[in-house]
């Protein structure tokens, strides 16, 4: 038999890759089945390959947009430290430092031939495509005829912090992260944390007054004067759309991430 050299998903997200029934015929059974399996381990091994040098053009991308778009609009805006109060900045900060980490990790998979991400970057790099889910949804709202101001969603960094870079993420991880299957509700909230951790320290910024109340970047955080009703309304409106954020990225990554691998799966 030839030597194996296949790809290695160490017991992790094995793609089935389905050999052909051998025909019943008087050629030599045990070549034909060798001729095969090197075929579909080749093919595997290219497919893979193609996949992690995507991932990584598009981690870069990512990188670069992410980097560009900060610098631009901390030097614009001129607000100082007071321009990471917004969601939208520290969630592409949060992204961007994610997607150096994760272009480290596609080199890895692409020299081993193997799938080294685990279930804390799994569950972290959700939290960041629910994250920018989030940011693309509340901009494009914004957008609509019955708000008075809009956000300038053209100028550079506001486009490729609104629109671009969560497209890219959320294609990023939907695209090549290895699933872990269904997941139960627990782990779905777990995909909320980052903007739970935002929220908590950027509320108490405001109420210890280091935030002041002209500074406040969004009108639901303003605990200290938005009625509690409203407050917890706008509030649970929020996790019910991370959480179904959460819920359709995580199934759109158990569908979609054997796309690279469709012609060896059937």
């Amino acid at each position: 038999m030839h030597k194996n050299n296949s790809l290695n998903y160490q017991g992790k997200h094995l793609a089935q890759a389905r050999i052909p029934n051998i025909p019943n015929q008087d050629d030599d059974p045990v070549e034909i089945m060798e001729d095969r399996l090197l075929d579909a381990e080749q093919n595997l091994d290219m497919q893979y390959r193609i996949k992690k040098i995507a991932n990584f053009i598009v981690s870069l991308v990512i990188v670069i947009l992410g980097v560009s778009s900060i610098i631009y609009i901390f030097v614009h805006d001129k607000d100082g430290w007071l321009t990471f109060r917004w969601l939208t900045v520290d969630g592409t900060m949060f992204t961007t430092v994610l997607s150096v980490f994760f272009i480290v990790i596609d080199i890895i998979d692409f020299l081993r031939l193997s799938e080294t991400s685990t279930a804390v970057v799994y569950f972290t790099r959700l939290s960041s495509a629910v994250t920018e889910g989030l940011i693309m949804i509340v901009v494009l709202l914004s957008q609509l005829p019955f708000f008075s101001e809009h956000m300038h969603i053209l100028r550079y960094d506001m486009f490729n912090m609104h629109i671009l870079i969560p497209v890219l993420m959320i294609a990023s991880f939907t695209l090549n992260d290895p699933p872990i299957g269904i997941l139960s509700l627990r782990q779905k909230i777990s995909g909320t944390g980052y903007v739970f951790l935002y929220a908590i320290i950027v509320i108490s910024l405001i109420v210890s007054g280091i935030i002041s109340q002209e500074q406040i970047p969004y009108f639901f955080l303003d605990v200290t004067h938005m009625p509690l009703l409203d407050l917890a309304g706008c509030f649970v409106l929020i996790f019910v759309i991370e959480l179904f954020l959460a819920h359709i990225l995580s199934f759109l990554n158990r569908k979609l991430s054997w796309v690279w691998l469709k012609d060896l799966s059937r």
